[in-house]
């Protein structure tokens, strides 16, 4: 009877495992001495003095008693079923408590209104639970009398779905009998709240508001919450509640040191008491508290808060896991910002830049990947509208303890600091880009290449973060090889003192880039030219505008000064005469004509300063609201073979001269990408082509 008595202690206290090891080492003749000392550890939560004990052996009279013992142990320890001990239990006479009217329709409110997801209460009950162990081991530190010190503040969880209940036990700080009646009783008051301002500490603790615990009546229809204060000569209670405007509080026996919750489930709210829906919440909501969770004998909290920890105490094998935890994925990433700051927000952040993104796939865009934290409790996964659009990429965590929740904390209460948070941090990971460019130039156009477009949609869409922007772009440059990509800061430092404009050309590749007419001039006095490839690119630099003081310009739009030949009055007049000619032939389609030499080996080209690259982003908007093509401005080549010999066939053979004058403008308007549809030109080419045949046949003699 002493030995059963002894297991019996034992188990409730540190557990069946143990209580084995100790019949294992315990001769019967001293059961009824370390029983005894057993009650005294159950009173005063003191560890017995050591017992001298002789070997127990296989062969000891009571090894059956143990052997059964082990079998049970067996039984019940098993990770996937294990479910907590029923040790409480009622002594004292039930007292009933009525909450006022006003506080019942304020119970009602909470219960049913104030939070837009049910899964809520889970994270309202295990940051709860986090609190009062925080409050124990904080009482530990300043050296308290508490009870059952060797009890380690952790968080217990079961889930069952056959008996539809939740079981969420905490080895904290506990509660009397008036702090049930104060902290249960009284909506909106927060006993965390209450704490902090009196022991000015509040780094960990995450109650602000009084009203988390009544979450639970959006899906129990009772709750049983059992709890015993940590200081010495407490005693167990049981405060019980339907919801409905009233609760009971009894004194019970059996309660261990914290506070244990029991929730009845409502039947419409069964999934909850699933092990694998309540797993999930739990990973989602409550991952990084600063105490183990374990849900049916399992710890599931395993990934650390790492952002909470010295950059340099961060492993890279942590860092790989985190980032699999947040983002759900399998690779590495490709870079990593872990920043912390104190002004002008307390805030701690970890970033994270994927090896790649989804969207160059086509699967759709990519969904906004960072979440917002307040003291390790998440507040919103995957915030949209925080980080701007084009940094959807991105991947992490923000931890700050300045923001203002509403009541229900799911949503921010001040959007002007939410504003200010997401300013300093979009700030910071520019400028974070920028160290890395320098730092790593490989690495960076690396991250360019799989990266680009969304700093480019960046630079189109945030005005204000355009210039920084501006200096991450990477370009070819026609100073250099097929490949080696430049900045603009780059180019800017190689310009000579009489050039004031940065010029570029977007093309669909670099020879069609560098096969253009507009390019002649340049390669001629050896101007640098900027090479972009994407469609984009015209939104992107018309964006920008200029760059530390240089103008952007693209080279069908750059203002070239001819150089005055000398030239005999007469022959200038010819040429006069003939560009007048031309206009007369293009009257509906040219504004103007004139000869240039910024030519070489093109008869003519089209000449805009402004509308060729805005038409081009508006092919891009919406093709089928494109207003009616301008006149252009077009120059010609007067050294050219074709347009010499117009400047003949025009006297000879004025039908011949039209047809050639009008494909010379047709292949400009090619060259400056404004010919939507080039079909009409067919049959002039057609016609020229035989006219051209013609001319080469043998005559018949």
């Amino acid at each position: 009877q002493n030995l059963w008595f002894l297991l019996s202690v034992i188990m409730q206290r540190v557990g069946l495992r143990l209580a084995v090891n100790a019949l294992r080492s315990t001769p019967k003749s001293s059961t009824v001495r370390v029983a005894s000392a057993a009650r005294m550890f159950c009173t005063k939560a003191e560890k017995p003095e050591p017992v001298e004990a002789e070997p127990f052996t296989s062969s000891s009279p009571d090894n059956e008693n143990v052997k059964a013992a082990e079998n049970v142990a067996q039984e019940t320890d098993a990770p996937a079923t294990d479910k907590m001990e029923q040790t409480e239990k009622v002594v004292g006479e039930a007292s009933r408590h009525e909450f006022q009217a006003e506080t019942r329709k304020l119970l009602d409110i909470v219960a049913k209104s104030l939070y837009t997801e049910k899964e809520i209460f889970i994270r309202e009950l295990v940051s709860n639970a986090s609190d009062a162990s925080e409050k124990f081991r904080q009482a530990q530190v300043a050296g308290e009398k508490v009870i059952d010190a060797y009890i380690e503040p952790e968080i217990h969880i079961t889930a069952d779905n056959e008996s539809n209940t939740i079981t969420i036990q905490d080895f904290g700080i506990g509660m009397t009998d008036k702090e049930l009646v104060e902290n249960l009783g009284t909506i909106a008051r927060s006993g965390t709240k209450e704490y902090v301002q009196k022991a000015e500490s509040s780094q960990t603790l995450i109650g602000q508001f009084g009203v988390g615990f009544y979450s639970c009546f959006m899906v129990a229809d009772n709750v049983e919450v059992f709890s015993r204060s940590a200081t010495e000569g407490s005693t167990g209670y049981l405060w019980k509640s339907d919801g409905s405007g009233s609760y009971e509080l009894a004194e019970a026996e059996g309660v261990s040191r914290g506070t244990k919750i029991i929730l009845h489930m409502r039947e419409d709210c069964k999934e909850f008491s699933s092990e694998k829906v309540l797993k999930d919440i739990l990973n989602k909501h409550s991952n990084f508290v600063n105490f183990k969770i374990k849900l049916n004998g399992n710890q599931i909290n395993t990934v650390q808060a790492i952002w909470t920890l010295p950059k340099n105490e961060v492993t890279e094998e942590q860092h790989e896991q985190f980032y699999k935890f947040i983002s759900h994925s399998y690779d590495k990433p490709r870079m990593r910002l872990h920043f912390q700051t104190d002004s002008p927000l307390n805030l701690t952040s970890l970033f994270y830049v994927p090896n790649e993104h989804t969207e160059k796939y086509g699967v759709g865009r990519m969904d906004p990947g960072v979440s917002l934290y307040c003291r390790k409790v998440l507040i919103q996964s995957n915030m949209k509208k925080f980080l701007p659009d084009y940094l959807r990429f991105i991947r992490g965590v923000v931890d700050c303890e300045d923001i203002s929740l509403n009541i229900s904390r799911e949503h921010l209460q001040d959007s002007g600091v939410v504003n200010r948070l997401a300013s300093v941090l979009t700030r910071r990971l520019i400028k974070f880009f920028n160290e890395e460019a320098r730092k790593d130039p490989a690495a960076f156009e690396e991250f360019f290449n799989e990266y680009g477009q969304f700093l480019k949609e960046g630079i189109v869409t945030e005005s204000a973060d355009r210039e920084n922007l501006a200096k991450l772009l990477r370009m070819e440059s026609s100073k250099f090889e097929e490949g080696k990509l430049v900045s603009m800061e780059d180019y800017v430092s190689r310009m000579n003192e009489e050039q004031k404009e940065i010029y570029y050309v977007v093309g669909q590749k670099r020879s069609l880039c560098e096969g253009s007419p507009y390019m002649e001039h340049f390669k001629k006095n050896e101007l640098e030219v900027l090479y972009l490839y994407q469609n984009v690119d015209d939104w992107v630099m018309n964006s920008i505008g200029s760059f530390k003081g240089k103008k952007l310009k693209p080279i069908e739009s750059a203002e070239i000064e001819k150089d005055e030949e000398e030239l005999p009055e007469e022959e200038r007049a010819k040429i006069k005469d003939f560009n007048d000619w031309i206009r007369t032939e293009l009257e509906d389609k040219v504004s103007s004509v004139k000869d240039t030499n910024r030519l070489t080996d093109t008869p003519a080209v089209i000449i805009d300063h402004e509308s060729i690259a805005y038409r081009r982003m508006m092919m891009q908007v919406d093709p089928k609201r494109m207003p009616k093509l301008p006149k252009q401005a077009l120059e010609i080549n007067i050294n050219h073979p074709v347009m010499h010999n117009l400047r003949v066939v025009r006297e000879s053979n004025p039908e011949l001269a039209s047809q050639v004058v009008q494909q010379v403008y047709d292949n400009a308007m090619v060259a400056a990408g404004l010919l939507t549809d080039n079909r009409p030109m067919l049959d002039r080419i057609n016609s020229l082509l035989a006219r051209t045949l013609e001319t080469e046949m043998p005559k018949k003699e």
